[in-house]
């Protein structure tokens, strides 16, 4: 799967989650979730545990630009069982890279779901992520720009980089 994505740094949500009300976004909820990055030679690779009963083995490829980056990922369901012996032999074969523990608070809006992000060390951070499963990749730039445009998302310092990378 694809999607377009950016990530800006920010000191509060306030005024963005106001925003996202006014446009009719929908609020799914908040979530806890540790990703474990394990050595990759290429993109990066993680394992995904959301509110300790949702687990994932994600990996993904993006380059390292700053904004509307295209993202290529692939995302395998876990169940718990599995979660342990899993994390196991990647650590064995591959070694832990970093743990990314964050609250993140999820909002979707058409195909683009908007994160808030606070992160163990590091802070706050709003992620963009549009979608291109239902949408062309014409179609999703053209709703990610609109979306970073009504959120007034320009002043603010953008991340090219992984939270994985930055701590």
């Amino acid at each position: 799967m694809k999607n377009i994505e950016l990530k800006i740094k920010v000191n509060d949500f306030r005024r963005t989650e106001k925003r996202l009300k006014r446009l009719g976004a929908k609020y799914c909820g908040a979530l806890n979730q540790k990703d474990t990055y394990f050595n990759c030679a290429e993109g990066r690779l993680k394992i995904r545990e959301t509110n300790n009963k949702n687990f994932e083995l994600i990996f993904y490829q993006r380059p390292d630009k700053s904004i509307d980056k295209l993202s290529n990922y692939s995302i395998v369901p876990i169940n718990k069982a599995q979660l342990k012996r899993l994390k196991n032999i990647l650590t064995l074969s591959l070694g832990i890279k970093v743990t990314v523990s964050k609250k993140r608070k999820l909002w979707l809006f058409k195909n683009t779901r908007i994160h808030f992000d606070n992160i163990d060390k590091l802070g706050k951070f709003l992620e963009l992520e549009t979608v291109l499963k239902k949408i062309s990749k014409t179609k999703g730039k053209k709703e990610y720009f609109e979306i970073y445009n009504l959120l007034e998302l320009t002043p603010f310092k953008k991340i090219n980089k992984s939270y994985s990378d930055l701590l």
